[in-house]
């Protein structure tokens, strides 16, 4: 009853705040094309593979892209430039363990700022740019966007509640703002979703692809014999918003495992944490740790710890592909940016 009544209060200062931009309020715009990727849900939708893919996709055409993002849960206040797409210039904690992550996967400039438009002001200052990637920035409306790309998964089309009573951060009719709806998880949309969705507006939809794990520390890709090896015993645990996911993709993959460790999303590691992983791996009997590359970002420091139990911790990157409505999709991109450049 309670969360019902706070999801109902929070409906309606969400759309006052919705109304007041669908009312044409003023908002930053940026001389070079602007991509969002958001979400409707708290929570995990696949954005950071799929800001990934996307920015692969811009680099394969020689174009200079700047990826901008809150950095959620990150220490330090206000800008923080996490990488200028040669060097790291901050860690998770003070830049957030998802733009640390695009940083030193992309090789490009990120910039996190809990103000996203200051980000993007920044980063067309301080960079030789060509587009920005808003990584999250489907409800952060103070910044223009040329493409709005809103990914769906399973869990936000079957519990289309507002939070506290459920996990969505606007309501499903906000759909309507998407220039690209992705679907993750899910093949088709019943009634109740596509009466919010244009006939014209272009629908793809995205599947995980399995990339061969590395070592921590060590980003050369893992031969066939040592996976098998790995394959017989291990131990997976994650930090992230929906770990049973990964879980999965390592079944999926062959991995034996007879228990998981599972941690808040956006958790950092301690050496406590550290111990724990060992003495799980050890009671399982095996001496190999399995994560994601979001929480890789935390746990280099723990390196020699692991060592020193004869403990090897593998990285399994997560990348997405698009399986359906590819061509329209790349269509778009290219017509924004021939526009603009």
């Amino acid at each position: 009853m309670i969360k019902t009544l706070a999801s109902k209060i929070y409906g309606m200062v969400v759309g006052s705040i919705n109304k007041k931009h669908d009312e044409n309020e003023p908002i930053y715009q940026c001389k070079v094309p602007v991509i969002s990727v958001g979400n409707l849900t708290v929570g995990g939708t696949g954005k950071t593979p799929f800001v990934q893919m996307l920015t692969k996709f811009f680099l394969s055409k020689n174009l200079k892209v700047g990826i901008i993002g809150r950095g959620y849960k990150k220490d330090l206040k206000g800008e923080v430039i996490v990488g200028d797409g040669e060097s790291i210039l901050a860690t998770a904690d003070e830049g957030g363990d998802e733009m640390l992550l695009l940083a030193q996967t992309l090789k490009v400039p990120v910039i996190a700022n809990e103000k996203k438009y200051l980000a993007a002001k920044s980063m067309e200052e301080k960079f030789d740019i060509d587009l920005i990637i808003v990584d999250d920035g489907f409800q952060h409306r103070n910044l223009h966007r040329d493409i709005d790309i809103l990914l769906l998964d399973r869990e936000t089309v079957e519990n289309p509640e507002l939070i506290p009573k459920g996990k969505l951060r606007e309501p499903l009719d906000s759909i309507e703002r998407a220039d690209v709806i992705c679907l993750a998880g899910i093949t088709d949309l019943d009634e109740e979703i596509m009466k919010f969705i244009n006939p014209e507006k272009i629908i793809i939809k995205v599947k995980p692809i399995n990339a061969n794990p590395y070592e921590l520390g060590d980003k050369t890709p893992l031969k066939f014999s040592k996976i098998k090896e790995i394959q017989e015993s291990v131990l997976p645990f994650a930090g992230i918003a929906k770990p049973d996911r990964f879980f999965n993709m390592l079944e999926g993959m062959n991995y034996k495992f007879s228990s998981t460790k599972e941690f808040s999303d956006h958790h950092k590691y301690s050496e406590s944490d550290i111990q724990k992983l060992i003495s799980l791996a050890t009671k399982a009997g095996t001496k190999f740790l399995a994560t994601t590359e979001k929480d890789a970002t935390k746990l280099s420091e723990f390196k020699d710890l692991l060592d020193a139990a004869n403990i090897t911790c593998y990285v399994f990157p997560i990348a997405l592909t698009i399986w359906d409505g590819k061509n329209p999709f790349f269509k778009l991109l290219n017509s924004v940016i021939k526009v603009k450049k």
